[in-house]
């Protein structure tokens, strides 16, 4: 089996903030939160930046693909946001930019859950990409 590259991932389980409508929550991180923080990421060489959303519509789609799934196996997570970095230099990075900590960070109270999150951080590794097999 090849070796393949292991890059450091955050993953962030989202939850909005109470009160807040799901279009609406939505339509900011993908929009205007995300609009603050792709040019930093790019400036970093990030490798990828994701996001998952869970909305309400999807859920009633799998109740028709998946009419056993038991309730308790669904996520309860709004969003899931995945940002891949070549290595956690480049994660510091980030944190430590000027533009993060004055724009970015300050940026999550008008649509986030911070109790209601959780976040996970470990290596990450790609075995298939558009289609193919990765091979190094």
């Amino acid at each position: 089996m090849p070796q393949l590259e292991r890059l450091f991932a955050v993953t962030i389980c989202a939850k909005r903030k109470p009160g807040m409508e799901e279009s609406a929550y939505h339509d900011y991180i993908s929009q205007k939160h995300a609009g603050h923080l792709n040019d930093l990421l790019v400036k970093n060489k990030i490798v990828d930046y994701t996001m998952q959303h869970n909305t309400s519509p999807m859920v009633q789609d799998l109740d028709k693909l998946f009419p056993n799934l038991p309730s308790v196996n669904r996520s309860p997570y709004d969003a899931f946001v995945q940002i891949v970095f070549r290595d956690v230099q480049d994660y510091i990075n980030v944190k430590d930019d000027p533009h993060y900590m004055n724009v970015v960070n300050p940026d999550h109270v008008n649509f986030a859950d911070g109790p209601g999150t959780m976040m996970s951080f470990g290596w990450f590794e790609r075995h298939v990409a558009d289609g193919k097999l990765i091979q190094e």
